[in-house]
């Protein structure tokens, strides 16, 4: 036992002198248009051709990891798209506390199309789904008129989510495409007739949407505000992060 509670306690103090030492040099919120971190991992993420609506560091909470209260942890976002319309593009970075990890598995229940798909010379894992109105953290920038008619069809997206892990998995990188789902499919593993390849070039739109680039150092000064209530913070949760679990590698029973 002596001997894993000295790997334990090196390895923590080698965590805490490398995050002293690099701490002055991270950087992480916008840059222009795009989200930036500079270290753990250093990259540069946009939506290639839809404007900024808005981005900055937010907040997260995960409520199914036996933590009372839920777990809160620190989220970055840059969303992309034009008010009241489709599409959207969303990049987000979530990075939980010291001791969990995210998951592996980062596939939202009833997606289909599971693969990964490389992204500035990164694997990514990649699905497809369909995201309901209800409990949908962006609803507030879908049209608002819609959800208050009676008679009105809840809108629906279909969503292309790539996810990645960094950081030794304490880092997790999500970008979801979405356009809004036409009102005669129900579900995409039965589509209506003609609409056989809807799925497919759904895919390759969103294929193309993201921008993965390394951070130039001297491109600017990185803009570090708050995201605001454009998200409904309540359902920020597994429901758009997916799982995570405590890290117990060091536990001696």
């Amino acid at each position: 036992m002596r001997w894993h509670l000295t790997i334990a306690t090196a390895l923590m103090c080698g965590a805490l002198l490398a995050g002293c030492a690099g701490s002055g040099g991270q950087e992480r919120g916008l840059l222009n248009d795009r989200y930036v971190s500079t270290t753990r991992p250093s990259v540069s993420l946009a939506a290639k051709s839809l404007p900024l609506l808005t981005g900055g560091e937010g907040r997260g909470r995960l409520v199914r990891c036996g933590v009372i209260g839920g777990l809160p942890f620190r989220s970055w976002y840059a969303i992309y798209g034009t008010p009241l319309k489709g599409p959207l593009a969303i990049v987000a970075h979530g990075e939980v506390p010291v001791q969990w990890i995210w998951d592996g598995d980062m596939r939202r229940p009833f997606s289909i199309n599971v693969g990964t798909e490389v992204f500035g010379g990164e694997g990514f894992q990649a699905f497809t789904y369909i995201a309901e109105t209800e409990r949908d953290p962006f609803v507030r920038l879908t049209n608002p008129q819609t959800l208050q008619q009676e008679d009105a069809v809840p809108q629906r997206w279909i969503v292309r989510a790539f996810a990645k892990r960094c950081n030794f998995d304490m880092g997790k990188i999500v970008m979801e495409y979405r356009e809004v789902l036409p009102n005669d499919i129900v579900s995409l593993t039965a589509l209506p007739y003609g609409r056989a390849d809807y799925v497919s070039r759904f895919e390759q739109r969103a294929r193309e949407a993201f921008s993965v680039q390394t951070p130039q150092t001297d491109a600017g000064i990185i803009e570090k505000h708050y995201v605001g209530d454009a998200i409904l913070w309540q359902y920020m949760n597994e429901s758009f992060w997916g799982t995570a679990s405590y890290n117990d590698a060091f536990r001696d029973d």
